[in-house]
C-alpha cells in the first residue's frame, strides 16, 4: 500500500507535464521556411480549378504562367500547416509541365495555400496582393460578396 501511495505521488504531476506537452505540441503548426517555387518555372501550362478540381480556365500564354510563377516565388517564405489542419481555397492554379504536375497556388478569402514541405501549407495575404494574384487567374471571385464584382 506505501508503494501503491508513492506512485499515486507522481502521477499527478506526470499527467499535467504530459498533457503540457502534448498541448504545445499540437499548437505548434508545422513551418515551412522555403516552399520552393522555383519548381514551377518549367511550367507551359496552368490549369486554374476550383476546390472540387473543376477547370474554370487554362493559361497558356508564357507570359501569363511567367507572371503566376513570379507571384508564388515572391510569396515563397512565411507558409504553415495550422495546429487545427491544413486550410482550403475555394480557387487554385495547378502548374504542369507537359502532363507533369508541378505544384499549386491556392487562394481563400486571406490567404494562400500550396501543396509544399511535405504537407498542405497556407499562409497570410496581403488584401492588395489577393487583388493581383485573383487578376492573374482572370476568374472571378468565388469569395467575393454578390453584386462587388
Amino acid at each position: 500500500m506505501k508503494l501503491w501511495k508513492r506512485i499515486g505521488s507522481w502521477t499527478g504531476p506526470f499527467a499535467v507535464a504530459t498533457m503540457a506537452l502534448a498541448i504545445c505540441g499540437c499548437t505548434m503548426g508545422a513551418r515551412c521556411a522555403d516552399m520552393q517555387f522555383s519548381r514551377l518555372r518549367p511550367a507551359d501550362r496552368v490549369v486554374i480549378t476550383t476546390n472540387l478540381n473543376e477547370t474554370l480556365r487554362t493559361i497558356s500564354d508564357p507570359t501569363s504562367v511567367a507572371a503566376l510563377v513570379s507571384f508564388a516565388e515572391g510569396h515563397a517564405s512565411g507558409w504553415e500547416v495550422p495546429w487545427y489542419g491544413p486550410r482550403g481555397s475555394l480557387v487554385r492554379a495547378n502548374f504542369y509541365a507537359g502532363n507533369r504536375f508541378l505544384g499549386d497556388l491556392g487562394v481563400g478569402g486571406t490567404l494562400l495555400t500550396a501543396q509544399g514541405c511535405g504537407d498542405f501549407q497556407s499562409r497570410p495575404v496581403s488584401p492588395d496582393d489577393r487583388v493581383v494574384i485573383m487578376g492573374l487567374f482572370g476568374v472571378p471571385d468565388p469569395y467575393a460578396k454578390e453584386g462587388s464584382q
